[in-house]
């Protein structure tokens, strides 16, 4: 399960749990990118297959005439990619995916000359068709960090331009945690849980609070 904020802030949470998929919603990740020779042309008919390291669930597809390809919907998690083609070295690469992540891969092959080019050395994704702006929380956190309350939520400060809710304010009234975005007001947060809208119409809050021995990650975008 996932959890989103909309318009200013906008959490994205991914709950360990079983995860029903929601059409045009942003709870899983997607990778796309494209194979190319030495040369930089586009390298048609090449097997892209990505095997989620703690399921061994795999997903292979094809690249076009421009050598471009495209995983949509995949679950987030440690993958590894491997790229193969007749007469090119296999190409091959470990990625963590996180939840809404749009992750791309330029992927260069060599002809074959009895060795594989195997790439396993981090590197820091950007999403280049995208403006948004926002921070992951991973499961090194959630799990790690303490919570006063185990309330998830007060995560969400890790995001830059986030703070507490003023003293005072309506929802620090009601005794419950909630911050601002970019100084905006607590309440003009959104909340997606699962792909799902998941607001209190009455109080301005999440309607649905998983357990954090729930969650995997969650994403606070605050900037859309």
């Amino acid at each position: 399960m996932q959890m989103l904020i909309k318009l200013v802030p906008l959490v994205m949470i991914s709950v360990a749990l079983c995860a029903s998929p929601v059409e045009a919603q942003r709870s899983r990740a997607s990778v796309r990118g494209r194979v190319t020779d030495q040369t930089g042309a586009g390298l048609p008919r090449a097997d892209v297959r990505a095997a989620r390291g703690d399921t061994g669930e795999s997903r292979t597809v094809t690249t076009d005439d421009a050598g471009r390809f495209s995983l949509p919907e995949l679950e987030v998690g440690e993958y590894r990619f491997d790229i193969t083609l007749t007469g090119y070295g296999t190409y091959t690469r470990q990625a963590q995916l996180a939840v809404g992540q749009d992750l791309w891969l330029d992927v260069p092959l060599a002809i074959a000359i009895r060795q594989d080019v195997d790439v396993s050395a981090p590197f820091v994704p950007l999403d280049r068709d995208s403006a948004a702006v926002g921070t992951l929380i991973d499961p090194r956190q959630v799990a790690g960090l303490p919570l006063d309350g185990r309330n998830f939520l007060e995560l969400a400060l890790l995001a830059p331009g986030t703070t507490p809710a003023p003293q005072g304010s309506a929802s620090s009234v009601r005794g419950d945690f909630a911050f601002s975005v970019n100084g905006g007001r607590e309440d003009a947060n959104a909340y997606l849980l699962d792909g799902i809208y998941n607001m209190d119409p009455k109080l301005g809050t999440s309607g649905v609070r998983p357990p954090v021995d729930a969650i995997y990650e969650f994403g606070v975008t605050t900037s859309a």
